[in-house]
């Protein structure tokens, strides 16, 4: 294992042997949150279900939804590939659904405002069909690992009202929404593939989250937008605190991290504390991460923009956010588009290369956009693990981020 790697994981302390269930040592189940490795190490770290001493198994949709429910302690393993169980956007829709009646009510050649009305009706009950089987809600005190091999597809990860979390080593692909709503003049979808709502203490680690093999980019275009089936990559909304995330890799997705879903601060002023380090992030036209109102420190990730993506911005500054940017690498755009401006007045980005050399990006930023944006946060990140140079990320990020990918 690289050195850099290899100290990284021995920060990683665990809590209990692993006990003899088949897989390799080290147990990744009874692993936790090193003691610095980034906001969801504070105010008492992040644990999960380490302690727990009945882990188990899973192998099907039924089995994990059921594992992981609840606050008790738990440790759960996914085993091998699981799917959403191969129903048909046909089978869901409800009889009155018709995609083509929906597009010819709400053409806004003719229609204005929120689609209503019985076609509107009828798709919500199709997505509430749907809904059932997609969504997986993880309670409180949880570790959820995938073992060698395993993958979620059609499914998302919904960790709701919830404390103290960890979800390492799995793949999740194709949150797909068979009905997306026409919605204050674009395409509106209702699945992520691991959402953060209402929760605090999470970490996320060697995940892997992408489209699958129904990228938006093969979507038709309707009303002039693209009719887009998939939402978030990883949202972390509503109040949620305290979240890391590392050595995951998210691919080929439009509106891919929000951090933070309103400009309100009534929930989330002082929250929305977040840690991104250590990932790969290609082909990700925009979010990665559009922020409001949270703490984020940003550093060591590697982005690449393939030729011929709609690629738009990746650092989004929102109403009251705070992104401390350090030592990321990027590859296949030009340092001015990097940030952009949606409502907040500041980022704190040093160490920055773009295709290999080093820029600043604030200043790219601020010399073609109106108003200027300022470079001081007001504040800085104290809990970290290694900071590394932004020339040595892209060959360590692409060695070790990413399912599987984890010892």
């Amino acid at each position: 294992m690289h050195a850099v790697a290899a100290l990284a994981m021995a920060a990683v302390t665990a809590l209990h042997p692993a006990p003899d269930l088949g897989h390799p040592a080290p147990d990744l189940g009874r692993q936790v949150l090193a003691p610095n490795d980034g906001w969801a190490a504070a105010e008492g770290g992040t644990t999960g279900g380490s302690a727990d001493r009945r882990p188990v198994a899973v192998r099907t949709r039924d089995e994990l939804a059921a594992a992981v429910a609840g606050d008790e302690s738990k440790i759960v393993y996914v085993e091998g590939p699981i799917d959403v169980g191969g129903k048909t956007c046909a089978e869901y829709a409800d009889p009155a659904y018709d995609l083509q009646k929906y597009l010819e009510a709400y053409d806004p050649a003719h229609w204005t405002g929120p689609a209503s009305g019985p076609l509107e009706e009828a798709r919500k009950a199709s997505v509430a069909n749907q809904r059932q089987d997609v969504v997986i809600t993880i309670g409180s005190n949880t570790t959820l690992v995938g073992r060698r091999g395993a993958s979620l597809t059609g499914l998302g990860l919904m960790i709701d009202k919830a404390d103290n979390v960890i979800v390492r080593n799995l793949a999740v692909h194709d949150a797909y929404d068979c009905f997306p709503v026409w919605s204050g003049g674009d395409w509106k979808t209702d699945y992520d593939n691991l959402m953060v709502s209402e929760s605090t203490h999470v970490w996320v680690d060697h995940v892997t989250l992408t489209d699958g093999d129904r990228p938006d980019r093969n979507e038709p275009f309707y009303f002039g937008k693209r009719f887009l089936h998939h939402d978030g990559l990883l949202d972390v909304v509503r109040g949620s605190d305290l979240v890391t995330i590392s050595w995951s890799k998210f691919s080929g997705h439009d509106k891919s991290l929000l951090w933070g879903n309103t400009d309100d601060p009534q929930h989330d002023a002082g929250k929305l504390r977040v840690t991104l380090h250590h990932n790969e992030l290609s082909g990700l036209n925009q979010r990665a991460p559009r922020v409001r109102h949270g703490q984020v420190h940003v550093y060591n990730n590697f982005y690449v923009v393939p030729p011929g993506t709609d690629y738009q911005y990746s650092w989004g500054v929102g109403v009251n956010s705070a992104i401390y940017a350090q030592n990321n690498a990027f590859r296949g755009t030009t340092a001015d588009k990097i940030i952009y401006g949606w409502g907040g007045t500041a980022i704190h980005e040093e160490g920055t290369l773009v295709n290999g050399r080093p820029v600043s990006v604030l200043a790219a930023y601020n010399a073609a956009k109106d108003p200027d944006l300022g470079p001081d946060v007001g504040w800085t990140p104290r809990l970290r693990g290694r900071v590394d140079p932004a020339r040595a990320v892209p060959a360590l990020v692409k060695a070790f981020a990413g399912a599987g990918r984890i010892s």
